[in-house]
């Protein structure tokens, strides 16, 4: 029986180090998402000032824009080493956690992949109008 013990021991602690791996693939896609959604997000805010007619309605887009920009959510905190638990007891939650969270990322990205659309359907609208009205 130990043998059985120490061999589930290393295929836990193998599918635990597959995860690191997998957990850093997930971390850059994530950092070059995020970088890529604040270039986008800039890009953005530059457009929608085009569509200040006076000074009054540059003022109320930049103001409005600002609101928006004090609402992006921070970016992840570091937890200091004394705060970590390796208490594999409590395994089973932790992975109902990451899974519900990622659950939810995902739908969230659909959400995202439709709202990328209809910017990008409005774009094309906007280049046709801008294209028509130099002929």
């Amino acid at each position: 029986m130990p043998s059985d013990t120490g061999q589930q021991g290393n295929r836990i602690q193998k599918l635990l180090d597959e995860f690191n791996e997998s957990w850093l693939t997930y971390w850059n896609s994530y950092v070059e998402l995020q970088n890529q959604l604040y270039d986008s997000a800039r890009a953005a805010r530059e457009v929608s000032w085009l569509a200040a007619t006076d000074d009054a309605k540059l003022s109320q887009i930049n103001r409005m824009q600002r609101e928006l920009y004090a609402t992006m959510p921070r970016r992840v905190d570091y937890m200091p080493l004394g705060s970590i638990s390796r208490d594999l007891d409590s395994a089973p939650s932790r992975f109902r956690e990451l899974e519900a969270a990622l659950t939810a990322e995902k739908a969230k990205c659909a959400s995202l992949v439709a709202a990328v659309d209809l910017l990008l359907e409005h774009i094309g609208r906007m280049k046709l109008e801008f294209q028509a009205g130099k002929n």
